[in-house]
């Protein structure tokens, strides 16, 4: 059996790196034509804005203290924390995360942008997870080989994985896979790419016009009294690729708006100011790496990986993407591992 699972690991991982070989080639060649490897999805502006974010940001915490006191209840402080009571940690942790970023949702949804989340319709989501896989085969290889190379330097830790390694019960196992490969993915993304990440664009490219919509997001039926409207039929976002023999096609990436939707949004985008749309992903990627600080040299290949996850956020406005990534890297790490562990092998390639 353990031969039977090594094969079907070595073959997997000749699978992943010859595909990421050829994306890699692939987006090379698009870099040398000068042609965006993903071309941008017209989209309206967010949904939500700087109370959201802060919000957030100060809710997990609170929620987080209160929860956690809950679960683990009255100890002295020098007592350690018993297999039950880091089981009840884990899942307040999870519970309080979630429960902020589905009230942030619940807001988002009431101002009228739910399309925002995973798209409007489900070709566009369908299209948005090929994106996702495609995306995770070229990062996969060189994020974890980066991390391989400064784990010789640097020692990698993590708290959940040492929990894990220590008790191998279910108590501990169940809630570490679940938060690395469900509610971790889920809240970071939604956190880090869609409101962050979104909001900063949209405030730096100029897409919310006044302090309320900075502070609020865009508010469908909200008369804010824009000069300028979006009009899809006559000048869209995205150009047309050309064919081969010199035709123009349809964006493969383009999901028009509902005109109902179209009407209301400003014509400037994100290529308004081509120049700051960086800023956006080096700040929500920053933010993302500085969250696992304390994990040995874990924040720079995770910086790398959030830069990726933001280019494509940046250009699907969607969080299904980067969400197929993150849930199918943490899936991959959670599998070798718990593979580890069922075959007494030490950890070598801790997860992401």
């Amino acid at each position: 059996m353990q031969s039977l699972v090594g094969l079907a690991i070595l073959l997997y991982a000749a699978t992943l790196i010859a595909a990421c070989v050829g994306l890699w080639i692939f987006i090379f060649k698009r870099f040398r034509e000068g042609t965006p490897v993903l071309e941008a999805r017209p989209a309206p502006p967010a949904n939500w804005g700087l109370v959201d974010v802060l919000g957030g940001a100060t809710g997990v915490i609170f929620f987080i203290i209160v929860f956690s006191s809950i679960a683990v209840g009255p100890r002295s402080s020098s007592s350690e924390l018993t297999i039950a009571q880091q089981s009840g940690m884990m899942w307040a942790q999870m519970f309080a995360q979630s429960l902020v970023c589905l009230i942030i949702l619940g807001l988002i949804f009431l101002r009228g942008g739910r399309n925002q989340i995973f798209g409007d319709s489900q070709s566009t989501f369908l299209n948005d997870v090929k994106i996702g896989v495609a995306a995770f085969a070229a990062l996969c290889v060189p994020v974890l080989v980066l991390q391989m190379i400064l784990a010789l330097l640097v020692p990698y830790e993590h708290q959940l994985i040492d929990m894990m390694l220590t008790n191998p019960t279910s108590n501990i196992i169940i809630p570490v896979v679940f938060s690395a490969v469900i509610i971790a993915p889920l809240t970071e993304e939604f956190a880090f790419r869609l409101v962050l990440q979104g909001w900063l664009e949209d405030v730096l490219s100029g897409r919310l016009h006044n302090g309320v919509e900075i502070l609020l997001g865009r508010i469908v039926g909200l008369d804010l009294k824009r000069s300028e409207t979006f009009e899809v039929a006559s000048e869209p976002l995205v150009e047309s690729l050309p064919t081969s023999e010199g035709e123009e096609s349809a964006n493969p990436y383009q999901s028009p708006l509902p005109e109902t939707v179209a009407a209301e949004v400003p014509a400037t985008g994100n290529e308004a100011r081509p120049q700051l749309m960086v800023v956006p992903i080096l700040v929500s990627s920053l933010l993302f790496a500085g969250l696992h600080l304390g994990q040995g040299a874990a924040p720079i290949p995770l910086f790398v990986l959030a830069l990726g996850l933001g280019y494509v956020y940046q250009k699907t406005r969607t969080l299904t993407p980067s969400l197929v990534v993150h849930m199918l890297l943490n899936g991959q790490s959670m599998l070798l591992l718990l593979l580890q562990l069922i075959f007494g092998d030490e950890l070598t390639e801790p997860p992401v």
